[in-house]
């Protein structure tokens, strides 16, 4: 859906205490504005929302240049309320400030979610963005017409390398957000499949289960003496087989398995080796770009999501306003680097 609407979604509150991430038992409604909404079907043959939000601003971590930030929640549809007119207070999460109240259009998708438009004067219902994205609802649970695969389609520039697309809790991001993406080519083997080295440079790592004042400043020193750095690096492989559809990641000592953002000492698939293969489960535009979530607060990983109550921030390293660098450096040519 190409033009913008509101989003509001009941969530469980969650708050960010002295750096901790943690959820409370206290459920809210928050509206977000500026949003475009599309449908798609999971392998799964589920109906799913997905909303998307950017915004543009200059960053100072890119030299003062302008780039764009992407946000992306998904949710699923079991089921939609027919287009209706109702007064309405809308709240934005940040800053915490009110709009209204005002008459808006609005259809809800199970309990927790709403896409809606504020009401225009002279206008009928009928004739509203919210009333048509409730058709084509309406109509592919008649009849289906969207293929259940696993593909996020999205309208962006294409690229033809090997690029995973990153998406990371925008609650971590806030201090722990992606600064530098880097994916290093192998040579093809004798059967047609190569590596790709992926290596992601955060920002920081701010523990979160433990005493910030204590372990995670050792931890911070720690790594800037060994290292000569307080980044934190990942490094990943992308194992792209002679079918150009069929993709493996190797996650050694940072796989997350289900864990989510509150664990901040995962360290899944350990080495030594062999480290398992693990199959992309998403990929974005094409079969060149699986998906990556960063799940935890140390930044493990996997294909599939463990926060899906959470907005995300969608990293495209290709695109030319992308709020991160983007290179072909080894993992050995950043660490070296950084000892210099």
């Amino acid at each position: 859906m190409d033009n913008e609407v509101w989003f509001s979604h009941r969530e469980k509150k969650w708050e960010v205490t002295d750096g901790k991430f943690s959820w409370t038992d206290k459920e809210d409604i928050w509206d977000f504005d500026y949003c475009t909404v599309g449908i798609a079907r999971t392998l799964e043959n589920e109906l799913i929302g997905v909303v998307r939000s950017r915004t543009d601003k200059n960053s100072s971590e890119m030299g003062n240049k302008p780039v764009e930030l992407r946000f992306m929640l998904g949710f699923p549809i079991n089921k939609v309320t027919e287009p209706a007119t109702e007064l309405y207070t809308a709240r934005k999460k940040i800053p915490d400030k009110k709009e209204g109240p005002r008459e808006r259009w609005v259809c809800q998708f199970d309990d927790d979610y709403w896409i809606w438009e504020w009401a225009r004067d002279g206008e009928d219902i009928s004739s509203s963005r919210i009333s048509h994205l409730y058709q084509l609802i309406k109509k592919e649970g008649l009849v289906p017409s969207i293929e259940s695969d696993n593909i996020f389609d999205v309208d962006v520039e294409q690229n033809d390398e090997i690029i995973p697309v990153i998406y990371q809790p925008a609650v971590d991001s806030l201090k722990n957000f992606v600064r530098e993406v880097h994916c290093s080519k192998k040579p093809i083997d004798s059967y047609g499949s190569y590596e790709v080295e992926v290596t992601i440079i955060f920002n920081d790592e701010h523990l979160q289960k433990h005493d910030i004042s204590i372990v995670d400043n050792l931890y911070r020193s720690f790594r800037e003496k060994t290292y000569g750095r307080i980044y934190d690096i990942e490094t990943f492989k992308i194992i792209a087989k002679k079918d150009p559809n069929d993709k493996y990641f190797t996650f050694e000592n940072i796989y997350s398995e289900n864990n989510q953002l509150a664990e901040d000492s995962i360290h899944g698939d350990k080495s030594p080796p062999p480290v398992p293969f693990r199959k992309a489960e998403y990929f974005f535009l094409n079969g060149n770009h699986p998906v990556i979530f960063v799940n935890t607060a140390n930044h493990a990983l996997a294909g599939h999501d463990a926060n899906r109550r959470i907005w995300k921030w969608e990293y495209i390293p290709w695109l030319n306003d992308a709020p991160i660098i983007y290179g072909n450096k080894t993992r050995e040519e950043i660490n070296s680097e950084f000892k210099k």
